[in-house]
């Protein structure tokens, strides 16, 4: 029987591909404009460089959806790092759930619980990042995002007062990697679509079951770094 989790996946990697072909026909539409004949162009791949600067300071903004115990989940994060020669990317990332994840049909294992006792999870992991593209023009890039993370899962569930206590604890860590495709409306802000998958280890067996999951992203991702630089430019020629 298939699960639910890989259900949800598919239902949801239907909709990665849909945005997909809506991004790759904007960009077709795009290229139709241009006067320039691009037939001869040479598709570069795992290019060397792209752009002008040695290194650029990376800051942005991230979110994925993934599944915690088969639920659907979206999780936040802040990036920050470096980009060296417009093709390799690395930093630090910190994530967290958008909001902790409420259970009423779990069992818990405790004396003041009810078999109707709420339990709230709680998620939060820190990641060292390493981002290879391997396809980039000024419209399009096609990215492998790798993540080394570790961090912790909190576990809260209601007493038969109402009050909520920490039952859980459990520290991880996990390897994350995917792939990642970006449409450049400005050079600051970017329709993003990317799967991948993630694996737990140095953890409890029942953490690994219910986090080794697929995880999945689309939507606009601000750059704040090329925000900041985009709009100090602009001042410094208006003078």
């Amino acid at each position: 029987m298939v699960s639910t989790k890989m259900l949800y996946f598919c239902h949801m990697l239907s909709r990665f591909i849909l945005i997909f072909i809506c991004l790759v026909s904007i960009s077709l539409y795009a290229g139709n404009q241009e006067e320039q004949d691009t037939s001869k162009q040479k598709i570069d791949w795992f290019p060397k460089s792209y752009g002008q600067k040695e290194w650029k300071f990376l800051l942005g903004f991230d979110a994925s959806r993934s599944f915690l115990q088969s639920r659907p989940v979206k999780i936040n994060g802040l990036r920050i790092g470096l980009k060296y020669r417009g093709v390799h990317r690395f930093g630090l990332g910190i994530y967290g759930l958008s909001r902790d994840l409420v259970f009423t049909d779990l069992p818990v294992d405790a004396p003041d619980a009810t078999d109707t006792s709420r339990v709230i999870f709680g998620l939060s992991y820190a990641s060292v990042f390493y981002e290879r593209v391997f396809f980039r023009n000024p419209k399009w890039e096609f990215s492998l995002p790798f993540l080394i993370s570790g961090g912790s899962l909190t576990g809260r569930y209601e007493d038969t007062a109402g009050v909520f206590r920490q039952n859980i604890d459990q520290a991880f860590s996990a390897l994350s990697g995917g792939i990642q495709a970006k449409y450049y409306f400005w050079p600051w802000l970017a329709g993003r679509v990317s799967t991948g998958y993630r694996f737990l280890f140095n953890t409890s067996p029942e953490l690994k079951t219910a986090f080794n999951a697929p995880y999945y992203g689309f939507g606009v991702q601000i750059l704040v770094g090329e925000l900041y630089r985009t709009i100090f430019r602009k001042e410094d020629s208006d003078e």
